[in-house]
């Protein structure tokens, strides 16, 4: 790799020097400060060699270039003398927002890690709309009912749920936050406020205050609320609580306070901003009618790219308990995912970049069999531009279709051919087919228009026909000079290699905590896998271990990320937290150097969790493989408590 040639083409298309503020690097990206992002060239950025992808994220222009990046930093420095002068910031940049974009992004940004346990519940749903159908389950049986509470479990206590993801976001004890849920679903409380509802009567605390009735299953708002103020309350608890007494007095005093604000005050609060958030929403559908499915359809990826689509999942919820089916966003979203997925078939058989065509082939049955969309969507739709409008003509066309024929969905499952049967209504045999007639029409549409339409091909760099020429003239050079094909010995040295048989190596956990997989890492960089496979760790103390025998290839300066060459020549990056690069090593202490040699256990650096998160950072902690292309497998062992050198990935 030339770094310098790298280097020049990188900065004149992101406006040349003038137009940088600053530049730094962390383990894996350039981080530019620009002074106007309008400027760069973002295509031509993206296809220069050896650049992975780029983000714009926290103010900075991010280009992801993987291990590399400290040989390009370096030349960059050369041609530009920046300053690595990160601009201070309190926590995490804040954009000027209105009330309704700050209300959607935080229950976005609280939903999406619950996502999992809603979809495990929700196919469980599917099984016992399914499984009855093929007459395998009887729906009188025990089994019926048991796998029914299984399937109804995560939704009733939705609150709690909630309660745990959004004491991550704001900050708070994440037991006082799902004791609060808890109260709210107590069975003496609902029975309590439902028999006062129904006779007419009012419940007062301290005979003064009167508690408004409202349902807290399956909700979502009222428990954000009651935890957003919590971090207030243990605040004042903690300052009015004598030391001696911290111990017991001060949950007292948060679970005395807290409750009656939560019951009296945020909760019906809560419930009230839901309805009349579902209430826009539907008002939309209710005037519109199936045209307003359409378009939702037609939109819904650009929903997903601002990241808003689980905001609706509330709605959605509070739907489905109230009426028993869902009848806009559901549609939409199934139109939309098979959309992306035809969209994605149609570039994988037109596209002449074989690389490219195993891309869009995988995204494409990914999209369409099981619903996941963002590899078809930020991999081939959006990268590409002509195939997105592709994919929203289709969306479009199966979103009137099925709202036409008053299409219902009655779970939230992920949209997909496999969970074609939460669309299927009971009293009416004739859905399953609209069902997929609505599949059929927008994948057929959305293909066909795809390939109406083109799109301009992948090309992997701006300058391929120069490099591919300066390659040939290079193996010519060679044969004359040695007599022999240097090339081929090359190619059959790998054709050697791959026929041995593969060892399997044991990568333990570096640090202690929660284990979860790559893809739910909230930078799309770690979670798409860009840098390489592996597996995430959400520490529950600030240390981090060596995982094996080997040698620290890079420790930063900051501390905030370490590279490690196990002596079997595994290449292993840790990097603890998302963007902790811009604390300019505040509250991390490496142990370790550059060049160190160190052994299984040994302390590599130690790191402040609670200071970290005050600062408003996250700390999950990716574990990077990035030699993943010298393997043919890196699995995870699986999601859960791990304690450190516990084993976490597998790689042979």
């Amino acid at each position: 790799m030339d770094y310098e040639v790298m280097a020049k083409k990188i900065l004149q298309r992101v406006g040349g020097s003038e137009n940088v503020i600053s530049l730094i690097h962390c383990m894996t990206r350039l981080r530019f400060t620009l002074k106007d992002e309008s400027v760069v060239d973002d295509e031509a950025v993206k296809k220069t060699k050896g650049v992975m992808g780029i983000m714009k994220k926290a103010g900075q222009y991010q280009i992801i270039i993987g291990n590399d990046v400290a040989n390009v930093y370096a030349e960059l420095c050369r041609l530009g003398n920046f300053s690595d002068k990160v601009p201070e910031k309190q926590g995490k940049p804040k954009e000027k927002q209105n009330l309704f974009s700050m209300l959607m992004d935080t229950i976005s940004g609280i939903m999406t890690p619950v996502i999992p346990a809603i979809i495990g519940a929700a196919m469980i749903k599917v099984l016992l709309t399914l499984l009855p159908m093929i007459g395998i389950l009887d729906t009188a049986g025990e089994t019926y009912q048991l796998l029914s509470v299984i399937g109804d479990g995560a939704f009733f206590f939705m609150p709690v749920l909630i309660a745990v993801s959004a004491s991550r976001k704001f900050g708070t004890n994440v037991y006082y936050s799902a004791s609060i849920a808890l109260i709210m679903l107590h069975p003496n409380f609902i029975s309590m406020m439902g028999q006062a509802h129904d006779a007419g009567q009012t419940i007062h605390f301290l005979s003064v205050m009167p508690v408004t009735y409202a349902s807290y299953s399956y909700s979502v708002i009222p428990i954000i609320l009651a935890v957003w103020s919590l971090k207030y309350v243990e605040k004042l608890a903690d300052r009015i609580t004598p030391v001696i007494t911290k111990n017991f007095l001060k949950p007292m005093l948060v679970m005395l306070i807290e409750a009656p604000i939560a019951l009296i005050v945020l909760g019906p609060l809560g419930a009230i901003m839901g309805n009349v958030l579902s209430d826009a929403v539907y008002f939309i559908h209710d005037k519109l009618g199936f045209i307003a499915i359409g378009l939702v359809a037609g939109i819904y990826p650009f929903v997903v790219m601002a990241g808003m689509h689980h905001a609706f999942t509330p709605i959605k919820l509070g739907m489905i308990a109230t009426t028993g089916f869902e009848n806009f966003i559901c549609i939409g979203e199934l139109c939309s995912n098979m959309a992306q997925g035809a969209a994605s078939a149609a570039v994988a058989l037109k596209s002449k970049n074989k690389d490219f065509k195993q891309v869009a082939g995988s995204s494409a049955f990914s999209a369409l069999v099981a619903g996941i969309t963002e590899p078809a969507l930020y991999g081939v739709t959006l990268r590409l531009k002509k195939p997105m409008l592709g994919a929203c003509i289709g969306a479009l066309a199966g979103g009137l279709f099925g709202g036409f024929f008053q299409m219902k969905c009655f779970g939230i499952a992920t949209p997909a051919i496999v969970t074609i049967v939460q669309y299927v209504e009971d009293s009416r045999p004739m859905s399953l087919v609209i069902a997929a007639l609505t599949i059929l029409l927008t994948v057929v549409v959305a293909f066909i228009a795809t390939l109406i339409i083109g799109f301009e091909d992948v090309v992997d760099e701006d300058e391929a026909d120069e490099d591919v020429a300066y390659e040939d003239e290079k193996v010519e050079a060679e044969v004359e000079e040695s007599g022999e094909m240097k090339a081929s010995g090359k190619e059959t040295a790998v054709i050697q290699a791959a026929d041995e048989p593969a060892e399997t190596f044991t990568i333990p956990s570096p640090l202690a905590g929660k284990q979860i997989p790559l893809s739910e890492v909230k930078d799309a960089t770690f979670a798409n896998e860009v840098l390489g496979k592996g597996t995430a760790v959400i520490p529950s103390a600030g240390t981090v271990a060596a995982p094996f025998d080997g040698t620290v290839s890079v420790m930063f300066e900051t501390g905030h990320a370490v590279g490690l060459v196990s002596d079997t020549g595994i290449e292993l990056i840790i990097h603890v937290g998302i963007d902790t690069v811009n604390l300019k090593g505040r509250h991390f202490h490496p142990l370790k150097r550059t060049g160190d040699t160190v052994k299984r256990g040994e302390m590599l650096l130690t790191f402040d969790v609670q200071e970290i998160l005050d600062a408003g950072y996250d700390i999950t902690t990716p574990v990077i493989v990035s030699n993943t292309d010298r393997y043919r497998e890196v699995a995870s062992s699986g999601n859960g408590t791990v304690a450190a050198l516990d084993p976490i990935l597998s790689v042979r």
